[in-house]
């Protein structure tokens, strides 16, 4: 069977592994699916069937935080969608500095594989370290065109084996893939390839 090229295009940008992982002069710097699965198994979901909530409990435990996932009624907030909507992303990630909480905040109306994937999104950056960076250096960075991002990070722990991408644009690419890799790894549980090449290296 043959994949239309406009349908290969839409499940190249939805589904990395399909084609080209988003443009070449990234796609090595960004996480593959078998790190991820790596992650997994730090998490004790390599080769289990899971869903956004195992993975957030899992993630929260090993990060030392309470994650709490919050769908938000949007019916009852008519602005908020449409406001997440012109910011670019259809949820947002709240990491309340100095506690150990965490709540990711998602319009209730999105269709339940957008939720599934936005929520995984948003524990993506949770899992990259991305709540660490010094927001306000960044800011600075982008105002000076000095690349200091890193001169800030946060201490805390994080489940990604190397600092946050440095790029913005990647770390949201970065987000995607891990949504993507756990939304196929939690369907697939043990019939997922990568699962059964972590475990035959165990």
């Amino acid at each position: 069977m043959r994949l239309l090229p406009d349908l290969h295009k839409v499940l190249r940008s939805y589904v990395p592994g399909i084609g080209k992982r988003y443009d070449e002069s990234v796609a090595e710097d960004l996480l593959s699916p078998e790190a991820f699965q790596a992650e997994l198994a730090i998490l004790g979901l390599s080769g289990h069937t899971f869903g956004p909530e195992e993975y957030a409990a899992s993630l929260g435990e090993y990060l030392f935080l309470e994650i709490d996932i919050c769908v938000i009624p949007d019916a009852d907030y008519p602005g908020l969608k449409r406001k997440w909507a012109l910011l670019g992303p259809l949820a947002e990630l709240r990491y309340f500095k100095g506690t150990r909480q965490v709540a990711v905040l998602v319009p209730g109306s999105l269709p339940p594989l957008a939720l599934a994937l936005t929520i995984l999104h948003e524990l993506g950056h949770l899992a990259a370290g991305d709540h660490l960076i010094d927001w306000s250096t960044e800011d600075d960075a982008r105002q000076t065109g000095v690349d200091s991002l890193f001169a800030s990070i946060h201490p805390g722990r994080r489940l990604a084996q190397r600092l946050p991408l440095r790029n913005e644009h990647h770390r949201e690419r970065e987000a995607d893939l891990r949504a993507s890799y756990a939304l196929i790894a939690g369907c697939l549980g043990a019939d997922s390839p990568y699962a059964v090449r972590m475990f035959d290296v165990l």
